[in-house]
């Protein structure tokens, strides 16, 4: 059975996959194709034939070019897209950016469970307080005219949120170091790790998105922006099992969805034990 070297879904004889990588594939090559193709003149005014070379290129870059066109082909890596595309896609699409997540590189990456964490921890923190911010104290207190409890806020939010990016990050490694494992040891599947990650990471998008947005609507009540977090934790858990899906393409559904269970429980369990150290 063929697979798609983009997305692992398998394919029938003959059939081409319409995963985003792939069309972008094809379509390069047939606009390499006809750049190459003899240039014919109707009348037999001239004999010579064009190119979608200018000639401009030195010998020791057409080199260069070669040699990463060779290893991105042998590597079947496609190559890597814009943050903001990224980020708008997921956004967007988030069922098909995990189903075919656009590449980014490693500190980009870590850019997603930084911003998470500030932002979460945020949202957390305006729901333990058990009230309402309120806009104009929090700036007054910023700026030393609120009074004690104003400035004490505006001194503590940015702490809650540099703590909550260190803890973003240490919950991130944890996350994909447990469902890495999984991948290695119980599915057999050698993939690389920050590879592993794409599809996961893109799964935290929707909920960065909802964590900025509860945080800035710290104005409502505390129950509102709880209720809005766990419906975001319900979608990445939904998009997770989506990613997964895809990248245990070959083993049946309740596999993944047992190896989903497994890695959370053991997931909490590490973040519950860090939280009552």
């Amino acid at each position: 059975m063929r697979t798609c070297m983009y997305c692992g879904k398998e394919l029938k004889q003959g059939e081409t996959c319409t995963c985003t990588q792939a069309a972008a594939h094809r379509a390069r090559k047939q606009e390499n194709t006809s750049d190459n193709q003899t240039y014919t003149n109707a009348y037999r005014t001239e004999t010579s034939y064009r190119t979608g070379y200018a000639g401009k290129d030195t010998k020791f870059e057409r080199a260069r070019a070669r040699s990463r066109a060779k290893k991105a082909a042998k590597q079947g890596i496609p190559p890597k897209d814009t943050f903001l595309r990224y980020i708008k896609s997921a956004l967007l699409s988030p069922a098909d950016a995990v189903a075919n997540p656009t590449r980014i590189g490693k500190w980009a990456m870590l850019v997603v469970p930084a911003v998470l964490g500030a932002f979460l921890w945020l949202c957390v923190f305006f729901v333990m307080r058990g009230q309402s911010v309120r806009l104009m104290h929090f700036v007054a207190g910023a700026m030393g005219l609120g009074g004690g409890d104003g400035l004490k806020l505006a001194v503590t939010v940015p702490v809650v949120m540099l703590s909550g990016v260190i803890g973003g990050i240490v919950i991130f490694f944890a996350h994909m170091g447990i469902f890495w494992l999984i991948n290695r040891f119980i599915m057999r599947l050698k993939t690389p790790f920050w590879e592993f990650c794409l599809r996961l990471t893109t799964a935290w998008v929707p909920l960065t998105a909802i964590c900025v947005i509860g945080a800035a609507l710290s104005i409502l009540s505390p129950i509102t922006i709880g209720v809005l977090l766990l419906c975001g934790g319900l979608l990445t858990a939904a998009l997770t099992y989506e990613a997964l899906k895809n990248e245990w393409s070959a083993y049946p559904s309740s596999k993944v969805l047992y190896s989903l269970f497994l890695g959370y429980f053991v997931l909490l369990a590490f973040v519950s034990h860090l939280i009552f150290i």
